[in-house]
Formats: structure tokens, C-alpha cells, sequence
């Protein structure tokens, strides 16, 4: 016959490691959940910085491209043709060189094109830009249709700036305003 502390003890030698197992997967699961949660929370923030520095670029040629309309004379800065003198040859159906004619009515927008952002067809601005993918682009369009006025030498015309800035991740921002411009000459 066994002694009832003999006994218990051969009963219970298991139990402890099967607890200690089940313990260890409760935890492995917890650490592999908090694992994934850091991971994305990784991702989330480096696609917000790439937003960002998409949307920064895109705001840079923006004003890029508003100096070279109205010009900026606090830096001694001239606009230059098309815009002064007003040159309309230059602006062209297929935006040549960025400068984009006034749309066709009903005609989906420039910008949406995605060959608009070509070399041939928008303009780089002059600002380097650190951290992103492609330089930022610009194409400025015609909006109104140029009237003459009487004793005008030429019209005040609405231009439509679209920037467009990609993140390293090619996360790409689109920035527009609009600029009424009368040439210096006028």
C-alpha cells in the first residue's frame, strides 16, 4: 500500500506543467498582439509624415508658381512671359510646358489627366524638396477667356495654379488656388 503523501505527490507532478504551458501561450498571444498593434501604429504614422511632406511640396511649388504670375517685389522679382507681357500663344490645348489654355465646357479637369504630369506637359518648381519620391509639379491653366477691354492694353486674366506633391510612399497631394493677374505692362 503508498503513503497518501507519495500519492498526491504522483497525481500533481503534471498539473504544473500544463499550467506553466497554457500560461506561456496566453502570454505569447498578448506579446504577438502587441507586436502587430506597435507595427501598425508604425505604418500610420510614416504614412501621415509622407502625407505631409507630399502636401508641403505641393504647397511649395504652389507659391512657386504664384511668384512666377504676379512676380515678388519685396525680392525684386519680375514676373515673366506668359503672364508679363501676356503672351496667350503660349498657353496651349495639350499644356505644353504646363501653361494649359482655357478647358473645353463639360471636359473633366486638367489635373485629373494622368499624363498632365509629364516633363512636357507641367513645370517643376524651383524649390529642393528633401524626402519625396518625384519633384513637385505645377500646370497653370487659363479659366476666363481674355476680353479686351476699351483702352486696355491687355486683360486682367484668372489663372488656376494646380501643385501636385508625392510622398516618399508615391502618396501623392493635389493644392489648388486661383490668381487674377493684370501684367505690370497694362
Amino acid at each position: 500500500m503508498m503513503t497518501p503523501s507519495l500519492n498526491m505527490k504522483a497525481r500533481q507532478s503534471g498539473v504544473a506543467l500544463v499550467t506553466g504551458l497554457i500560461f506561456m501561450v496566453v502570454l505569447t498571444i498578448i506579446v504577438i498582439s502587441a507586436l502587430r498593434s506597435a507595427t501598425l501604429e508604425e505604418r500610420m504614422a510614416a504614412n501621415a509624415r509622407n502625407r505631409q511632406v507630399a502636401l508641403q511640396s505641393a504647397e511649395a511649388v504652389l507659391r512657386d508658381a504664384e511668384i512666377s504670375i504676379t512676380g515678388d517685389v519685396a525680392a525684386g522679382v519680375a514676373a515673366a512671359a506668359p503672364f508679363d507681357p501676356f503672351t496667350p500663344a503660349l498657353f496651349k490645348a495639350d499644356c505644353t510646358g504646363g501653361y494649359c489654355n482655357k478647358p473645353v465646357a463639360g471636359a473633366a479637369p486638367r489635373w485629373q489627366d494622368a499624363g498632365i504630369w509629364d516633363a512636357a506637359s507641367s513645370r517643376e518648381g524651383t524649390t529642393a524638396i528633401d524626402g519625396v519620391s518625384a519633384p513637385p509639379r505645377y500646370i497653370v491653366e487659363i479659366v476666363n477667356t481674355p476680353i479686351l477691354m476699351p483702352g486696355q492694353a491687355c486683360p486682367k486674366v484668372l489663372y488656376r495654379i494646380t501643385a501636385r506633391g508625392q510622398g516618399q510612399d508615391n502618396s501623392t497631394v493635389f493644392v489648388q488656388t486661383m490668381v487674377r493677374h493684370m501684367p505690370a505692362n497694362c
